[in-house]
C-alpha cells in the first residue's frame, strides 16, 4: 500500500514539474525621450513585485502582481506559454528549436577526391569515378 502511494506521489510530482513555463510581457509607460528604461530597472521592479506579492516566476502573473507592476509604470501586455525544453520527437535534450527559427542548412556537398597513390601520397592522375 505504501509503495503504491509513493509511486503515485512520484508520478504526480514529475507531471507537475513538466508543465510549460509562461512569459509575461510588459510595456514601459515612462519611456524617457522615446527609449525604454534600462533592463536593470525592469528587473528590479520584477524582484520587488515578486517579493511583495509572493507570485511564482514560473506561472502566469497574478492580478496583484500586475497591479504592483502598474504602480512601477509597467503595463501588462500579454502572456506566452513556452514549450518544454525537450519537445516530443526531438533528437535529444539539447535539440530544441524555437518556433520562428529557420530550418538548419543542408551540409555542402563535398567534391569526390581520387584516392592517393600509396607510394607518393599524391592523387592518382587520370583516375575518375
Amino acid at each position: 500500500m505504501q509503495c503504491t502511494f509513493l509511486v503515485a506521489m512520484l508520478l504526480l510530482g514529475t507531471a507537475a514539474s513538466a508543465q510549460a513555463r509562461t512569459l509575461d510581457r510588459y510595456y514601459d509607460l515612462v519611456r524617457p525621450h522615446g527609449h525604454p528604461r534600462p533592463e536593470a530597472v525592469f528587473q528590479s521592479a520584477l524582484n520587488v513585485c515578486y517579493a511583495q506579492t509572493g507570485a511564482s516566476r514560473y506561472r502566469a502573473d497574478t492580478a496583484a502582481f500586475k497591479r504592483c507592476m502598474r504602480t512601477r509604470s509597467y503595463r501588462w501586455l500579454s502572456v506566452t506559454r513556452l514549450r518544454p525544453r525537450c519537445a516530443p520527437g526531438s533528437v535529444g535534450p539539447f535539440a530544441y528549436t524555437y518556433p520562428d527559427s529557420p530550418p538548419p542548412a543542408a551540409p555542402e556537398p563535398q567534391p569526390i577526391q581520387p584516392p592517393p597513390d600509396a607510394a607518393t601520397g599524391m592523387p592518382i592522375p587520370g583516375y575518375s569515378y
